[in-house]
């Protein structure tokens, strides 16, 4: 590992190098298999030799599974997205610094250094390491653990995506469509022969602009759905009046409506332009509010309660009727920057509210 520094002693030390190590194995979507057998070694040691399943990179640690009682799931991804190509890997300045760093391999780097305290806590913990979150949505790889049924159902699941030690509730969902816009085909030196297609795009592109943001309000808690071009492309010689130009359209939109409402209102807004095509969707996460667990801790803790004002894998836990919540060491700003970091207080910060969480929650679980 290059640049690793110190990082400091005691428990700031640790899970800063842990994050370190865990920065310097290269995991970009689809190249999971090197970190998954690294954590898999770990869970293996701290959490006994009959605790993990694994299914592809998956993994699911589950060392106490006769332990009666609350049971809660720590869940975190292992992949990253591209790598910057001058992406420090290094501790300094109090920050540990590595491609995914924030999003979030320093929240796996809490939850493995919680697996070592397992013993200690009053609930049965369970931590779900999985592969391919940065990819498309039908890749994911959690869906397969739950299809599978390797997660024994939870009480409670934290996502540690990075959230700026906030505990955000719900989750964005989001409608990926491809939009073709049709023109004709001519000679660049003669366009009036034709009709650009990236021109005849240009309304819609207005309508998008001017869409703005619009608030959703739950409670105290506002979400702001937004559509958005993220992509615009043809497929033509450079001296070619485009016939077709395809635009990426993405709609966030806020818990509450179901992915198909969503849908049908993209539908609206665009197809008047062009011809639709949903590629990838995903519904939103569900807000959890009064619970048993989770709102004595937030108000121990003195947490900040916030929106999830982008779409995490919250959604398809509580999709399947499952409570879960984002909270992670990470800073969101960072996630997927060039130069990215992680702070080492955040990194102590997570840890110290979640060992409280896993320690002080008592009592038996009403099972549905």
């Amino acid at each position: 590992m290059s640049g690793q520094g110190g990082g400091g002693d005691g428990r700031a030390g640790d899970l800063a190098r842990l994050t370190l190590e865990l920065c310097s194995i290269p995991s970009e979507t689809g190249n999971e298999r090197e970190i998954a057998n690294v954590v898999e070694a770990f869970c293996l040691e701290h959490g006994g030799s009959r605790s993990v399943r694994r299914l592809g990179n998956n993994l699911v640690c589950d060392p106490a599974p006769d332990r009666r009682g609350h049971t809660v799931a720590l869940v975190g991804h292992l992949d990253t997205v591209r790598c910057a190509e001058d992406q420090p890997v290094e501790i300094r300045d109090g920050r540990v610094y590595g491609c995914g760093a924030s999003d979030m391999k320093g929240g796996v780097a809490v939850m493995m250094t919680l697996l070592r305290a397992w013993r200690s806590m009053a609930v049965r913990p369970v931590f779900v390491f999985y592969d391919r979150e940065e990819g498309p949505n039908d890749e994911n790889g959690l869906e397969p653990v739950l299809e599978a049924r390797l997660l024994p159902r939870p009480d409670l699941a934290v996502i540690l995506e990075p959230t700026d030690d906030e505990v955000q509730l719900g989750c964005m969902g989001l409608v990926h469509a491809t939009v073709t816009v049709r023109g004709a085909r001519a000679h660049s030196a003669r366009p009036w022969q034709g009709r650009n297609a990236l021109y005849e795009a240009i309304p819609l592109l207005e309508k998008l602009r001017d869409f703005g943001r619009r608030e959703v309000s739950f409670g105290d808690l506002v979400f702001y759905e937004v559509v958005n071009a993220t992509q615009a492309w043809t497929e033509n010689s450079r001296n070619v009046i485009p016939d077709r130009a395809d635009l990426n359209v993405n709609f966030r939109f806020a818990p509450g409506r179901s992915v198909e409402e969503a849908e049908a209102e993209l539908r609206r807004l665009v197809e008047p332009f062009g011809e639709v095509e949903v590629i990838d969707r995903g519904e939103a996460g569900v807000v959890v509010d009064d619970h048993p667990l989770l709102d004595p801790w937030i108000q121990r803790r003195a947490l900040k309660r916030a929106p999830k004002q982008a779409w995490t894998d919250v959604a398809r836990l509580t999709g399947r009727g499952i409570p879960a919540v984002n909270f992670g060491p990470g800073d969101a700003g960072q996630a997927h920057q060039a130069g990215e970091w992680c702070r080492i207080d955040r990194l102590v910060s997570c840890y110290e509210a979640l060992e409280e969480l896993l320690t002080t929650a008592t009592g038996e679980a009403s099972r549905s």
